[in-house]
């Protein structure tokens, strides 16, 4: 008895043995992607630095083991860091992407992104000599009275020097003032000129200059006054492409005792990695980074509207890692369609895909507003009330968004209250008129509006 018990227990052991062997083989734990680390050198333009320490500092965030080694200088100096001196960079940001083109390509780097915009202005404080009466229109008056000291950067050195007279060629002919350039060029001296713009920001901080020629992007960073130019000479707007054409600098070039000449057109920031690169991959990890959306929120959180979409010039060089940056480059057209005028979507029960023919067939009136800085003004467009009852918005939020990526959040309840706000038609493309709201609301190249 007990030894068919015993040899039972022993079958029913190798049966349970058996069983357990043709179960299912355990899976192996899914792969960790390796963690992110090394050191990355980015040369980039002085007035990156800003949104540089906010774009390290998100990057390190999720990539502790990243650490950063930093060189803001002028974008044509960081160029030719690379390209005369042979140091090693990761990451190469220029304030004009042209500068990548003109001294790094072909011979140091195969490719350029454009990933961000800028506009001219004029930096001041509150105690710059006439600081209560420069305006849009006046300012060039109030540069060259006696006693009032204002500088830019070196045209050499940084774009924004060489941008600075091209403003100034471009104001002579936009106010119609012979010699205008050559008397702003007289009234600023060579001991007024320093490497690079931001470096102006301190000399306007202790006094020692009434006003500095600076990116719009710089003076919203250091919390400086700044007069907003005429778009025709800001260097802001694409269509603006063919009156900006006709201002030229000369400035160094690509060799020794060279120069080039420099065009005007709008501000484009640039970025690539160089061939001499110590840390390609990681570099390429940083810029996915840049070029996504919270790259592009830092961007405009720092006063430089993002290229959304990024624009590569050559579709084709760009690395396979950010493919998907250029094929979305590669249909975006160089100026906004006149056909394709506005987009109303979100939180509306009828999506809108508005033409300009669309748009007057609702009802083109004009209207004459109050401006913030211009006074009364006389605009034609649609009201936004009317273009709103054909959206039937269900949100709280509107959302204004120009071409050049920037935008603005209102209270949709105070824009349906708003009689007289106006898509005004300008040129080619649109703006808002908004009667009573602050210029920043009064958006230029208007091509979005989203419920939220």
């Amino acid at each position: 008895m007990k030894t068919r018990i015993l040899w039972t227990s022993i079958a029913l052991m190798i049966v349970l043995a058996l069983v357990a062997g043709c179960g299912p083989t355990p899976t192996a734990a899914p792969e960790q992607p390796a963690a992110l680390e090394g050191k990355l050198v980015i040369f980039h333009a002085g007035s990156l630095t800003v949104p540089m320490k906010e774009l390290t500092e998100a990057f390190q965030a999720q990539h502790p083991g990243v650490t950063f080694e930093t060189e803001a200088s002028g974008s044509n100096a960081a160029a030719r860091k690379i390209s005369e001196l042979g140091r090693e960079a990761d990451v190469m940001m220029s304030a004009d992407y042209t500068v990548i083109d003109n001294l790094l390509i072909p011979d140091f780097a195969g490719w350029n992104v454009q990933f961000a915009r800028n506009m001219m202005v004029i930096a001041y404080t509150g105690e710059s000599l006439y600081a209560d009466e420069i305006n849009g229109d006046n300012w060039y008056e109030i540069l060259t009275r006696d006693g009032v000291i204002y500088g830019h950067s070196d045209p050499d050195a940084d774009p924004c020097g060489y941008r600075t007279l091209l403003v100034w060629q471009l104001a002579e002919a936009h106010y119609g003032v012979p010699g205008l350039s050559a008397r702003l060029e007289d009234h600023c001296p060579p001991e007024n000129v320093r490497p690079k713009s931001v470096e102006l920001i301190a000399l306007l901080e202790s006094g020692d200059m009434d006003y500095a020629w600076e990116y719009r992007s710089v003076a919203v960073q250091h919390g400086m006054k700044f007069v907003e130019l005429p778009d025709e000479i800001n260097l802001s707007r694409v269509e603006q492409a063919d009156f900006y054409s006709q201002a030229t600098v000369e400035i160094a070039g690509k060799e020794p005792g060279a120069t080039m000449t420099m065009t005007g057109k709008s501000i484009v920031y640039g970025v690539t990695i160089p061939k001499n690169a110590p840390s390609p991959e990681l570099a390429l990890e940083f810029i996915k980074f840049l070029l996504g959306a919270e790259g592009q929120a830092i961007m405009e959180a720092q006063g430089q509207p993002p290229i959304v979409p990024p624009v590569a010039g050559d579709v084709d060089a760009v690395p396979d890692e950010l493919e998907n940056v250029a094929a979305a480059a590669a249909s975006v057209p160089s100026a906004p369609a006149a056909d394709a005028a506005l987009s109303v979507t979100g939180a509306v029960e009828n999506e809108l895909a508005l033409s300009r023919s669309d748009l007057e067939a609702m009802g083109a009136e004009e209207v004459t507003v109050e401006h913030p800085k211009k006074g009364e003004q006389t605009y034609e467009g649609v009201r936004l009330t009317t273009i709103l009852e054909a959206a039937s918005p269900t949100g709280a939020t509107l959302t204004l968004t120009a071409d050049d990526g920037y935008s603005v959040d209102l209270p949709l309840a105070d824009m349906q209250a708003c009689a007289d706000c106006l898509v005004a038609f300008d040129g080619d493309g649109l703006r808002m008129a908004m009667p009573g709201m602050e210029s920043n609301f009064w958006v230029k190249g208007v091509v979005a509006l989203e419920v939220k």
